[in-house]
Order: C-alpha cells, then structure tokens, then sequence
C-alpha cells in the first residue's frame, strides 16, 4: 500500500531552470559546435541521447531516423553523464536528468515559484504543470487559478505526491464541455508512466532504474550470443539475487498489515 499522507520534504538544490540551464553551458563548453543551438534543440538531443541509451542500434532504427549520428550521441550522453556525475554526485542519472528535470524548463511561473519556495517537490510540481489551460480546455489564468487551487488543498491536507498525482490524473481525465475525449498517444502514455514511478526523495528509485536497465539488457539476448561458459556465469550470477528475493519474501509475509515503509 503507497503513502498517502505528507512525508518531510527535503530541498532539491538541482530544482531550478538555472541549474538545468547551466549543465547545457557546461555542454556547449565540450561541444562548441552546439553553442549554435537553442534551447530547444538542446532539449530535443538531450532526449535523443536518452532514447539511444534506452534502445540498442537495432531498435533504433525503427521509425523517424534521428537528426544526429548516433555515434556523436554517444559522445554527447557520456559528456551529460560525467557533468552530472561531478555536480550531483552521482545521484542524478541521465535518465532522470532528460525525464524529469528537463520538464522544469517548461513549468509555469507559478509552479517554479512554488518549487523555489519548497512547498512542493520536483515530483509534486511535475504534477502541477500538467493543469495546463490546453488540457482543460480553458484561458491560461483560469488554468492557473485551478493549480493554485488544488496546490492549496494539497498543502492544507498534508497528502502525498501520490495522492496529488491521482487527484489530477481524475480531474484531466474528466471531459470539459465542449472537449471530444482523445485517446492518449504512445508518447503521453510513455510521460505519465515516467512521473508515475519517479519521487527524486526516494532511494529506491535507482534500484527500479537498475531493473529497467537489466530488463532492456535480457531482451536484446539472442541464442547465439551465449556460450555455456557465459550460461554458467549467469547461473552463478543470479543465486546471490535469488538469495536476496527470497529474504524479501519472507520479510513481506512477516510484517504486519497496513505497515508503511518510509
């Protein structure tokens, strides 16, 4: 069962445009050639380089060719990867970097301000900005005056992250008057799946990033790549884990009901 009340929140100093903003000088710095770039190129490869850390050469090949080789986005992601490596030691993974502080670029003023001011998280906030007027279907201050609503409730009531993530997720899959409800795209389903499993606060997160990793690297196994030694180093690999998962099993079935795990 998740949490549903408040936890304590603590300060994300790498929260804020400015700081996004400063990785990609940092970049344009390596890479010179980038400086003729604007932003929102700089988004765009970003979010390339992801998707070719994400999917083999082969997977990448379907669809729409990139607009870099993707021999230059190597060079680029392993670039991002050591900039943030050096300024957040380490807890900040390109992953995270281009699926949820890339967003900050695009958030309303006032949930930047709100994010500055540590009334909400990074994840709270990835929340907040999906009110948008375009969403609802309404002018852009009525939109606003819906997030400071629903920023007021949540703060009076203490709920979590995951409470405010569902109270938004019933109020945008509500028609408005006159809206035509649309079937969400494989690209939106993709962005609400990337908030759902993300709380930067929280330390599992890059286990379950781990797991992906894994499950990406299991799937681009073909029969003829393995040998019986490789098989057997594999075996030999997992008992520790199974070791490990059976130990969580029985921690599962020991503890009592409704108990929270923070």
């Amino acid at each position: 069962m998740r949490l549903t009340r408040r936890r304590k929140r603590r300060p994300d100093a790498f929260a804020s445009q400015d700081w996004v903003r400063s990785v990609f000088d940092t970049l344009i710095a390596a890479f010179p050639l980038l400086s003729a770039c604007k932003e929102k190129d700089l988004v765009k490869l970003a979010r390339a380089v992801r998707h070719v850390e994400r999917y083999s050469a082969t997977d990448t090949k379907r669809g729409r060719p990139s607009r870099w080789p993707r021999e230059d986005l190597v060079k680029v992601g392993s670039k991002i990867g050591e900039i943030l490596g050096r300024e957040t030691s380490g807890h900040i993974s390109l992953a995270t970097f281009v699926d949820h502080y890339l967003r900050i670029l695009d958030f309303p003023s006032d949930v930047l301000e709100s994010l500055s001011k540590g009334e909400v998280n990074l994840f709270e906030a990835e929340q907040l900005a999906r009110v948008r007027w375009d969403r609802l279907n309404v002018a852009q201050d009525q939109a606003k005056r819906k997030r400071a609503e629903i920023l007021s409730a949540h703060l009076r009531s203490r709920s979590s992250g995951e409470r405010l993530r569902r109270r938004i997720n019933e109020l945008l899959a509500t028609p408005r008057p006159g809206q035509i409800p649309s079937v969400p795209s494989s690209e939106t389903i993709e962005e609400c799946s990337d908030l759902e499993d993300f709380d930067p606060y929280d330390t599992t997160h890059l286990f379950w990033e781990e797991i992906k990793q894994l499950g990406f690297a299991f799937r681009n196994i073909k029969r003829e790549d393995l040998t019986e030694e490789l098989l057997n180093e594999l075996f030999q690999a997992s008992q520790p884990v199974w070791t490990v998962l059976t130990k969580i099993e029985r921690r599962r079935h020991t503890l009592p009901q409704n108990t929270f795990i923070l």
